[in-house]
């Protein structure tokens, strides 16, 4: 379990956020066209080393320990177990989530470009790059950024459910869609307090990879979420 308070702040935490987007938009919107025409693998993958990028930045100009805040091997068949678990049951929660806002609230999901990208894919081949980017990328990065990052000082001012539900909020928004607003908020609290109770950020990170992957095989399959 996380008990101990890292050295970073509310103030750290909400201008690496910003500072993610500008660099990102001065990167993608000016830099890159001045180079080459850059593709959505390539701006994504941009995004995330962004991410890293800032992230260690401050956690080192803090004397942060990575090992210390869960990013490590340790116990790492019993993380995987417990990430691989709790990974469907936050599937099965999505998707129910999912299935509420069209059978009861009539609302229809605006289309995400890694779901466009799955929905062409002809052969496994094609999804190569989709799970990539769902099943390994976003869950190391984003569970670094939402989870390490920005949920333990929000823990640590306003206890577990305060920060779980804040950075939750932020980790949703940040996807800027409000039809998966209130799914995202739950698979963060979800996520959170998975990291939180086994203070491994493997857990977390392998239960998003999990919902993710999942995600893009029965897109690619044609299984229906609703």
């Amino acid at each position: 379990m996380l008990e101990n308070r890292v050295p970073w702040n509310l103030k750290d935490v909400f201008s690496i956020h910003v500072l993610r987007l500008l660099v990102g938009l001065f990167l993608v919107r000016i830099l890159y066209p001045m180079i080459f025409v850059a593709t959505p693998f390539v701006i994504e993958v941009t995004d995330r080393l962004v991410v890293l990028a800032l992230v260690c930045l401050v956690v080192r100009r803090h004397n942060g320990n990575f090992k210390a805040l869960g990013l490590t091997f340790q116990h790492f068949n019993r993380n995987l177990f417990y990430g691989i678990v709790v990974g469907f049951i936050l599937l099965g929660l999505s998707i129910f989530s999912e299935r509420i806002y069209t059978t009861v609230l009539f609302l229809t999901p605006s289309q995400h470009p890694l779901v466009a990208q799955v929905e062409k894919a002809i052969s496994w081949r094609d999804l190569a790059s989709p799970l990539f980017l769902a099943g390994a990328l976003a869950p190391l990065t984003e569970e670094i950024l939402y989870r390490l990052f920005t949920f333990l000082p929000m823990k640590d001012k306003w206890g577990f459910w305060g920060g779980a539900i804040a950075s939750s909020f932020i980790f949703a928004l940040m996807h800027f869609n409000l039809y998966w607003l209130s799914e995202m908020i739950l698979v963060g609290v979800g996520l959170s307090y998975l990291y939180y109770k086994t203070g491994s950020l493997v857990s977390s990170i392998a239960a998003h990879s999990v919902l993710n992957t999942s995600k893009v095989i029965m897109l690619f399959l044609g299984i229906s979420f609703v």
